[in-house]
């Protein structure tokens, strides 16, 4: 199917998809926008509907944001988002093939902004000097922006989701500008929180989202418009029972503080705050108890 003009109008684009929309994305998207200020035409992101890793390796996928919460993202900075469809038929496409097809649906296209070790097209085959000859010949400047350095290193997707991995939050919520958060539904659980005095809801989220580390994290919830401060345990349950239990990285358990009635079914939005702890057993129920009260009254202290 032959592209359709996304605008007419003049405009700038970049190109990617944008995982976390963290700092490094928002410094390419705001020069962007201050090029198309300076032209006095229109800025537009071009990224796509899913993840390419989703088509070809799902079972490595680890996303910091849902498709459409990028999408929401990208469109919080710049409203004007072109989501191409990434099937097998885009993704084996030549870099010149794309390009081209790309000017179809930007047909007054002036400028392509991407980081400096962007590549499009089949086998990664257009780097930048690859697509700043093809803009030479349409008349399109090429600028290549310069990986965000924070801190003294490169801000990407891979080293937030190893901060992730380290349970660091914060560190993680500083380069995504927010906090990481992660939704899921209420599952049953064994009932052994109610039993021990401090009901837990088990929350299973998606699992093509970042993992992270095996923990106990101090949480905003949202419920139905509401934010509840919560202990959120990921890791091996915190059992002092010898028995042998399957471990799920995709559950977690959320101990909503001042929060009463049933959550099975509902659908959670958990804001990773901080980190507490890392998991462990406990010789007694009398030390479990002691411990999970003890995260739980910092919890409602200092958030």
């Amino acid at each position: 199917m032959k592209p359709r003009p996304y605008t007419q109008a003049p405009c700038v684009c970049t190109i990617g998809v944008f995982d976390g929309v963290h700092l490094g994305h928002q410094a390419l998207l705001e020069a962007l926008v201050e090029d198309a200020i300076r032209r006095n035409c229109k800025p537009v992101v071009v990224t796509f509907d899913r993840d390419p890793d989703e088509l070809f390796c799902p079972q490595r996928v680890h996303k910091l944001l849902t498709n459409a919460e990028r999408l929401d993202q990208l469109k919080r900075i710049i409203p004007a988002v072109l989501d191409l469809s990434f099937t097998k038929e885009l993704a084996s496409q030549q870099w010149q093939e794309f390009l081209d097809g790309l000017l179809l649906c930007l047909p007054a296209l002036e400028a392509i902004f991407v980081g400096v070790n962007f590549h499009c097209g089949a086998q990664a085959g257009g780097g930048i000097p690859e697509i700043t000859s093809w803009g030479e010949k349409h008349n399109i400047s090429v600028v290549a922006v310069p990986l965000y350095v924070h801190e003294g290193l490169a801000v990407s997707a891979s080293r937030i989701r190893a901060l992730l991995a380290a349970g660091d939050v914060k560190g993680a919520a500083e380069l995504l500008t927010r906090p990481f958060a992660l939704s899921g539904c209420v599952v049953a659980g064994a009932g052994r929180g109610h039993s021990l005095g401090f009901a837990t809801a088990n929350v299973k989220v998606d699992g093509s989202l970042a993992m992270m580390g095996p923990y106990v994290y101090a949480a905003y919830v949202q419920l139905d418009g509401k934010y509840y401060k919560a202990a959120v345990a990921i890791g091996d349950p915190p059992t002092y029972s010898p028995e042998s239990q399957e471990f799920n990285p995709f559950i977690f358990e959320a101990h909503l503080i001042d929060y009463e009635g049933s959550l099975y079914g509902q659908q959670l939005k958990l804001e990773f705050i901080d980190k507490l702890r890392p998991m462990q057993r406990f010789e007694s129920p009398g030390e479990l108890i002691a411990t999970v009260m003890d995260n739980i009254a910092w919890v409602r202290e200092n958030l």
